[in-house]
This record gives C-alpha cells, sequence and structure tokens, in this order.
C-alpha cells in the first residue's frame, strides 16, 4: 500500500554544542547507551542531566534528505542482523572518507599541483565525500511477535528457559538483544523506528538524541490528539501510569541503532504476559486504545512519525527507493535471503 506523501520539516535553526564525558551505566530501564554521553542514571529511573540543556531544534548543515524504508513481518533477529550491516557500512564510508580528506589535506600542505594525477594530488578535495548525512537512514519496522530481552539480562542473567518457552508458547520468539534494559515486546501494530544515523555532522550528544526521539514521539501522538508525556521512567507515556512507547538505543562510535516502539494497534495482551521493562504496576497502552479507534494502524501512523520526526531532528524524509534504489534492493535481497554481500 503507497503511503500518503511526506510533509517537509521546519526551517533550520541554530545548534547549541554539548562537551561529553564517559558514560557507565548501571540501570535496569530500556535505555542502553555505549558511547560518551553527560548523563548519571540510576536504576528504574530517567536520566538526569549533568550538562547543558538540548537545543529547541537541530541546526542543518547542509544535511541530505533522510531515506526512510518500510519493513513489514520482519523477524526481530534478522532486523538486529541488518542494522549492524548498516552501521558496519556507515563507519567504512566515514573511515573512507576520513582518508580522502588526509590525502587532499597532505596534497594541499606541500602543495602539489591539481593537475597531478596521482593518489596525493591537490585534486583529490574535489572528491572527498561531505559530512552531510547523506550515508543516513530510517528503518521503519514491524516485527513478527517477538519478546526481546536487553544485553544486561543476556545469558545467565537473562529469564529460566521455562519462562522462554512458556512465552514461545504464547506465539512468539524469544530473542536476548544488544539493546539495554530489560524485557518488552514487539509485534504486528506496533512501529519500531531504528535510525542508522550519524551524530557527528550536528554535533549532537546522544543524550539529546534520546531526547529528540522522546519529542518525535509525541509530536506524533499529537498529530492524532492524545497528549504523551515524559515522566520519572524511560518511555513515552500518557501519564504515570500508561506506557504508550519504549526507547532503547545502541551507539557505536557516534553511529545510532536500535530506536524506539510506538504501539499503534498493538496486541497489548502480549504485555500482560510480563513485567514490560521491568516496570511493576505499570499498564501498556496504543494510540488504537486511547483513541477508541480500531482503524488506526501502523500505516496510519507512519506519515504523522515522519512529519514529527523530520521536525524534531530537522531533516526531510525521503523514500529509500527514490534515493538509493540498489541499497534498497540490497537490503531486500538480505531480508529475503540471509545473503549480505551487497551491504559490506
Amino acid at each position: 500500500m503507497a503511503l500518503p506523501p511526506i510533509p517537509s520539516s521546519s526551517t533550520p535553526r541554530p545548534i547549541a554544542t554539548t562537551k561529553t564525558i564517559s558514560l557507565d551505566i548501571t540501570t535496569k530501564t530500556c535505555y542502553f547507551i555505549t558511547p560518551s554521553s553527560i548523563w548519571n542514571i540510576k536504576a528504574n529511573s530517567r536520566i538526569e542531566t549533568t550538562g547543558a540543556a538540548c537545543p529547541t531544534t537541530i541546526a542543518r548543515p547542509r544535511l541530505s534528505p533522510l531515506p526512510f524504508i518500510y519493513l513489514r513481518n520482519l523477524p526481530y533477529e534478522r532486523s538486529s542482523a541488518l542494522q549492524q550491516l548498516l552501521v558496519d557500512r556507515q563507519l567504512r564510508l566515514r573511515k573512507e572518507r576520513e582518508y580522502l580528506r588526509a590525502q587532499a589535506g597532505a596534497a594541499g600542505a606541500v602543495g602539489e599541483s591539481a593537475d597531478d594525477s596521482g593518489p596525493g594530488s591537490a585534486g583529490v578535495a574535489t572528491n572527498v565525500p561531505k559530512e552531510d548525512g547523506s550515508e543516513d537512514l530510517v528503518l521503519l519496522v514491524e516485527h513478527t511477535p517477538t519478546y526481546t530481552n536487553g544485553r544486561r539480562n543476556r545469558g545467565a542473567q537473562g529469564i529460566s528457559d521455562h519462562e522462554a518457552l512458556r512465552l514461545q508458547n504464547l506465539g512468539a520468539d524469544y530473542v536476548e538483544s544488544l539493546r539495554g534494559g530489560e524485557i518488552t515486546f514487539h509485534g504486528p501494530g506496533q512501529l519500531v523506528a531504528y535510525p542508522i544515523l550519524d551524530l557527528k555532522p550536528t554535533k549532537l550528544s546522544v543524550r539529546c538524541y534520546v531526547s529528540y526521539l522522546e519529542k518525535s514521539i509525541i509530536a506524533t501522538c499529537a498529530e492524532f490528539g492524545v497528549k504523551a508525556i515524559t515522566t520519572e521512567n524511560t518511555g513515552v507515556w500518557i501519564n504515570d501510569q500508561r506506557k504508550i512507547a519504549a526507547i532503547g538505543v545502541h551507539v557505536q562510535r557516534y553511529i545510532t541503532s536500535h530506536g524506539l516502539a510506538l504501539n499503534c494497534n498493538t496486541d497489548l495482551e502480549f504485555f500482560n504476559q510480563i513485567v514490560a521493562c521491568g516496570l511493576t504496576g505499570k499498564e501498556t497502552t496504543s494510540l488504537s486504545k486511547e483513541l477508541s479507534d480500531p482503524s488506526v494502524n501502523v500505516q496510519t501512523v507512519i506519515p504523522k512519525f515522519l512529519k514529527g520526526f523530520g521536525a524534531t531532528f530537522n531533516r526531510d524524509f525521503v523514500a529509500l527507493s527514490e534515493t538509493r534504489p540498489g541499497l534498497e534492493m540490497a537490503i531486500q535481497e538480505f531480508i529475503q535471503t540471509g545473503n549480505p554481500d551487497k551491504l559490506r
């Protein structure tokens, strides 16, 4: 089914930079951040900031439009492998850009002629790819029914084999993930967004990145007339008892993966079988439930989400098939066959 046109984001505004310090994590929430940051994190609590406030909007330093692709009925483990391939691809391309810049700088330093066709020529400077976010990508996913546990609850720290079997008997897979936090559910009727973004061009701290993910969800809910908030617990909530979206991110050398999960018309009975994110006494809700409207689904939410995400991150969206059809084909081939060659 074709999606409606995606609105453009708002006008760029100035950005404030933030410094980072090393991060040590001891948490039982759905957050997991791996690079430098400026957070102190307590178990089962929201993040307490110790640095400068995040800017209201993100400046767009000539960033390219942000491609997206919608993947339906995607097994969780295949999506995790896909994300890692895309992160590795980003890191590889960044390394190539850094090499070309170094070559161009060395050529300029020794005053080589731009007519020199050698590998160290000044002409290399004209071929250096820009840091414009052109390799960024957002995966929009509906998973097959899956319970996932965070990396701090893997192996000996995970749930028992008996409990895993019980969850599987409900018709869901059970997967131990690289994301942080405790057990949660992903499945049909839930919009999962995995932004594969390089945070370097915008000088965006991880703390601010997660804050903007929250704002994107809140803006999406507002498009449906649903007021959402943040509380002392992670994620996005309707009130301090009803959670509508979860956030769990992984960052590797400034490249993001994993992301957020917004319940659209999810079967909430799956959540009733667990203590989601380790938060006892809390409920999980969805847009469909809050609106008493069964017609709300992932496909109706996607355009609203892209509008909210685009305005928050100050990026225009474009379908991946329109900008990089070769990459879309490589992704589809990997999903269908598991062959990663074209993504390497």
